[in-house]
């Protein structure tokens, strides 16, 4: 599998670009296209301890999402997701307030923060932007999101791309 740019670089890298230089048709996160998972390919794992939940897409897309549009920083354009609160995913393997939560993207960026920190913040798990799976080579198959009015909405370091796994140690 194609690694990614961390998300510092690519955000560097397009505020070098001019808007001419992207191309009507080219991929504006500046990667080539990669293949999408088959619907019972595992994407995704949470896990605390020995406690551990592993997704693919056909799970992911049966839990109940809600719809947001949001200022995407990245891109600098509005985008609409179909998202899941992290909340929902923490429940799952008793992930709670003080836990050292570790969010880890296929290109192995990796953020830290407290569980009741991303709960405080809103993050949200985004599955689909405008009804679709997100592709790899946009930032997908899920990414970690925030709503305009979170306090991490501009804060781009908890934005993860390409989310692979949540872990607390």
């Amino acid at each position: 599998m194609k690694k990614f740019l961390p998300l510092l670089i690519i955000s560097v890298t397009f505020s070098l670009l001019p808007s001419y230089a992207i191309a009507a048709g080219t991929n504006p996160y500046g990667t080539s296209t990669v293949d999408p998972a088959g619907p019972n390919e595992i994407i995704f794992t949470i896990a605390k301890g020995s406690k551990s939940t592993q997704f693919a897409t056909s799970r992911l897309f049966k839990i109940k999402t809600t719809n947001i549009t949001i200022y995407e920083p990245f891109l600098k354009k509005r985008q609409t997701f179909s998202v899941i609160p992290i909340s929902t995913f923490f429940s799952m393997v008793g992930i709670k307030g003080n836990d050292q939560v570790i969010t880890t993207a296929l290109n192995d960026y990796v953020f830290k923060a407290k569980a009741s920190q991303f709960v405080a913040a809103e993050a949200l798990i985004a599955i689909k932007r405008d009804g679709k799976e997100i592709p790899y080579d946009q930032g997908g198959p899920i990414r970690i999101i925030f709503a305009s009015k979170s306090p991490w909405a501009k804060y781009l370091d908890a934005w993860n791309w390409s989310l692979s796994s949540i872990t607390v140690k």
